[in-house]
């Protein structure tokens, strides 16, 4: 109420008058004597020398008139500051770069969306040199046991099938199944050295079957543009046939696979909770409406 009196006092310094500040604020005359005079109630001061010519400041009236603005600012600025905090512990922040795109996310937002919670999603990105932002609640990646990946937990989705990726011009472009045969003689160039027991897995079938492995000078991103401009095949889950570089994925004729899912913080927001319980609920089939697309259709 303290607010509404100042708006009201200011109206009143500004027009010169009550019946003026009336018609600025909406109101009526009487209304605005009322607010005035509880004003004045209300800090035991006169705030106001009523004349037939109007309304003139007392002391009181000036001292509030200067400080009184700035405590309005405050009111404000804490107003503000409150609903920037509530928003915050309604939002759920995730970040994302080429290689940790959002491929299940807008499907299960929208279903979470639909169970009539308020929560908002906010986006992040991740730059070049991998440093994650630091209010990130979730990033959706294959798990390939990168160094980043250990401070954080992960919630499997589904496993995603390696594949290897061919030049337009390779021979072997377009093929829907690669056999390790047709691989013999190749360089191919992996997206690490075997961090994870599933590409360390990988590997060892490739060497076991004489085919070149190399590694990428760097990481995420140049790894790709690296193969394009050397012409290498490169071995990666099959999920990345949306950001390869005119580049096409065949999918490996034998069992090898990783896991791809959300990491999430080890200690996760209220907000994030609730979306990973959700996740967890919507692929084990226990929310309505239906589950969303894994990436298990090579």
């Amino acid at each position: 109420m303290i607010k509404q009196y100042l708006n009201t006092f200011f109206a009143v310094c500004e027009s010169g008058s009550f019946t003026k500040a009336a018609a600025r604020t909406f109101v009526t005359p009487s209304a605005v004597t009322q607010q005035i005079n509880s004003l004045e109630k209300d800090l035991g001061v006169s705030l106001f020398e009523r004349t037939p010519k109007g309304v003139k400041l007392t002391n009181a009236g000036e001292y509030l008139s200067v400080y009184g603005a700035e405590l309005v600012r405050r009111n404000e600025q804490l107003r503000r500051g409150l609903a920037d905090l509530a928003s915050e512990e309604r939002a759920i922040c995730v970040a994302t770069s080429m290689m940790e795109k959002c491929r299940l996310l807008y499907d299960l937002w929208i279903l979470f969306s639909q169970q009539g919670n308020n929560y908002q999603i906010r986006m992040a990105s991740i730059d070049s040199e991998h440093h994650i932002p630091e209010r990130t609640d979730l990033i959706e990646s294959v798990n390939g046991h990168v160094p980043w990946t250990k401070s954080w937990e992960f919630m499997e989705i589904c496993k995603v099938p390696f594949g290897f990726a061919f030049q337009q011009s390779h021979p072997l472009y377009g093929e829907k199944r690669i056999r390790l045969e047709q691989l013999r003689g190749e360089t191919v160039m992996s997206i690490n050295d075997g961090s994870s027991e599933e590409i360390r897995s990988m590997l060892e079938e490739l060497h076991r079957n004489d085919i070149n492995v190399v590694y990428p000078k760097g990481n995420g991103s140049s790894l790709i543009w690296e193969c394009a401009f050397r012409g290498y095949v490169l071995v990666a889950p099959v999920c990345w046939d949306d950001i390869l570089i005119n580049m096409s994925m065949s999918a490996c004729e034998w069992e090898q696979s990783m896991a791809y899912g959300f990491f999430y913080r080890k200690d996760p927001a209220p907000a994030a909770r609730d979306f990973l319980e959700f996740i967890r609920k919507t692929y084990a089939g226990e929310v309505p409406g239906g589950r969303v697309p894994v990436l298990t259709e090579w």
